[in-house]
């Protein structure tokens, strides 16, 4: 196996450091922005690879605030002609896992399953965190519905999950 030395540096909110992320969250923030815009942003893909190409080659800095990354990327919007998009780009975390399925193993019921979740998101969002992603939804419904298989209960419990997690998220 050959492993290749990640050269970003940290990305820096409140009193939490993340170094997980990549050009996809770069990518669909640029894309939410053009959206809010109201505007299409075809080269979106290469000013995400341009944005990580000086992060990982030229950036001097070892963490970098989260609110001077996306001040130097409202900036390089407005010099390459798109103010529309700068100033509809929202600071955001890159998504932030939590897996669904560990918690439900934990807290099997779903009052402490859902009071469990909404702690924990509570914790996350005042470290700085704002953006998540949730894994084994099909699996903690079916152990929130105390199920093997797919069946009626099952989807109650993930239609449930799925309301709460718009509702919190």
């Amino acid at each position: 196996m050959i492993a290749f030395k990640n050269n970003r540096p940290l990305l820096q909110t409140g009193h939490c450091v993340i170094s997980d992320y990549d050009h996809e969250w770069l990518s669909n923030i640029l894309q939410e922005a053009a959206e809010q815009a109201g505007t299409t942003l075809p080269l979106k893909d290469e000013i995400a690879q341009g944005i990580l190409l000086y992060l990982e080659q030229n950036c001097p800095l070892h963490a970098v605030p989260l609110d001077y990354l996306f001040e130097r990327m409202r900036r390089l919007l407005e010099q390459i002609g798109l103010p529309l998009i700068a100033a509809n780009l929202r600071k955001q975390t890159p998504p932030v896992d939590i897996e669904l399925d560990t918690l439900a193993e934990e807290a099997p019921l779903p009052l402490f399953f859902y009071t469990e979740l909404r702690r924990r998101m509570e914790g996350l969002r005042r470290i700085g965190l704002n953006t998540y992603h949730f894994s084994g939804k099909k699996e903690c419904s079916l152990a929130l519905g105390d199920r093997r298989r797919i069946c009626p209960t099952q989807q109650r419990a993930l239609n449930e999950l799925n309301a709460f997690l718009e509702a919190i998220a």
